[in-house]
């Protein structure tokens, strides 16, 4: 049985808590990665800031600040969830799923960090080894959380926040016509302090477009999604679809029928329930 020292990702990318986010957009960036270790003395992990903390904590953060005052301490989350390499597959999905969470801190026996293993991860064992175990239909979300192409991406950043997922499909007519994910939300993260920009009366950059700032409350999710996006029907094997959002780093896939038309999504947490599902503990 395969364990977490065989899957994880043993070169972590890490912060200081007395960085900015700025900082912690421009290293997310650079790496397209959606989130980083924070480590203290030692190198051992004091916490975690994903960007769906970015995204929540700028949502409900009512001071004046740019991201470039905002600590890393401020937003991480502090409440670490850690694990030994000898441990299961099958167990670190299912402590994912108990928990909530999208990755687990590896760390040796003296408490240091050596790596990290999220539910791409997960998705990327199960897409090599269970090839026609299940179809997408058997794990997938069937109830989806979307918008029009026309509402506001504040709309979206809120639904997102609301309901504690990582992105939302754009439809129109029933059909998905685009996504629109956290990742597109952080990289435009200051738009999401609306009235520090107002102050400042700067410019901002949307998909390589300058825009000013007077404009921001116009955008909609027309404006940001990732259009066309890649889709699966509800027939196709699970390994299939696991095997697509490891190669586009995607976090999840919209399922149609054979009209074309929006049933569900399939996800990596899906898929890590499959894994849960399939291996004892």
């Amino acid at each position: 049985m395969n364990s977490v020292g065989d899957i994880m990702v043993k070169t972590v990318v890490t912060v200081k808590p007395e960085e900015t986010l700025l900082q912690v957009q421009k290293v997310m960036l650079k790496h397209v990665i959606s989130r980083l270790v924070v480590v203290g003395k030692g190198r051992k992990p004091i916490g975690i800031v994903t960007q769906k903390d970015i995204v929540r904590f700028l949502l409900s953060d009512a001071s004046k600040r740019g991201i470039d005052e905002i600590l890393v301490k401020e937003v991480m989350s502090k409440a670490l969830v850690t694990v030994q390499p000898s441990v299961s597959v099958s167990k670190i999905a299912q402590t994912m799923l108990k928990k909530k969470i999208s990755s687990l801190i590896v760390v040796d026996k003296g408490g240091v960090l050596a790596g990290i293993v999220t539910k791409v991860d997960v998705c990327s064992y199960y897409a090599t080894k269970y090839v026609g175990k299940y179809q997408v239909r058997e794990f997938m979300t069937k109830k989806s959380i979307t918008i029009k192409p026309s509402q506001s991406i504040f709309l979206a950043a809120s639904l997102m926040s609301e309901h504690n997922i990582t992105r939302v499909i754009v439809v129109d007519d029933g059909k998905p016509v685009g996504i629109l994910a956290l990742s597109d939300l952080t990289m435009i993260s200051p738009i999401l302090k609306p009235v520090k920009l107002m102050m400042e009366r700067k410019p901002v950059f949307v998909k390589g477009l300058i825009m000013p700032s007077n404009y921001i409350s116009l955008l909609t999710a027309r404006d940001v999604m990732t259009a066309d996006p890649i889709s699966v029907h509800e027939n196709v094997d699970l390994a299939e679809a696991a095997r697509l959002m490891t190669k586009h780093r995607f976090s999840g896939l919209p399922v149609v029928n054979d009209e074309g038309k929006l049933v569900g999504i399939i996800t990596k947490s899906d898929v890590t329930r499959a894994v849960a599902s399939i291996e004892p503990t």
